[in-house]
């Protein structure tokens, strides 16, 4: 638990609130809301079954169930993170639609800046990191994106010039 100090200005008016309200005034037993029953947080509607967002209909039938690697959001399957190392160890499944992402560290993440490509860009088309100097604009990681149902070679290329080959099937969800 961190605790904090009162800066000067928090105390000056703090203590303006006390002698012009009057200590019993920040004292006195704060009435709480009666709860409502279509509330969620703080007067957000609570969510209902068969809505999703502003009425819209919650997605149903099999774009609701995870796939056998993990979750799916709206229909499409989660990214999968990788590093080159993975890479290295053999062959990649990918769901159509699905995103390769590669970092330097599974443990600590980290952007891969270095290049990649596949043999056939209409099976898997790669994306450079993006970085960003300014925490105000988006970082992106290199990923690859499973665009067609086939088979093709990947490659990546690290800072370093070590080139990692691997193949890539991309399946129909």
């Amino acid at each position: 638990m961190r605790i904090r100090t009162l800066s000067a200005v928090t105390a000056s008016i703090l203590a303006v609130g006390l002698m012009t309200g009057g200590a019993a005034a920040f004292a006195a037993p704060q009435e709480s809301p009666a709860p409502q029953a279509d509330t969620f947080v703080d007067g957000v509607p609570a969510p209902q079954d068969d809505t999703f967002i502003d009425g819209v209909p919650a997605p149903s039938g099999d774009d609701e169930a995870p796939d056998a690697d993990g979750v799916v959001l709206g229909g499409m399957p989660c990214p999968l993170v990788v590093t080159p190392a993975d890479l290295a160890k053999g062959p990649v499944t990918l769901q159509l639609g699905q995103a390769l992402i590669v970092v330097l560290d599974a443990d600590n993440g980290g952007a891969f800046t270095g290049t990649g490509g596949a043999d056939d860009d209409a099976v898997v088309h790669f994306d450079a990191a993006v970085l960003s100097s300014d925490d105000d604009e988006v970082s992106l990681n290199a990923a690859f994106s499973a665009d067609k149902v086939g088979s093709t070679k990947g490659w990546i290329a690290g800072a370093d010039g070590q080139r990692t080959t691997f193949d890539i099937t991309v399946t129909a969800a």
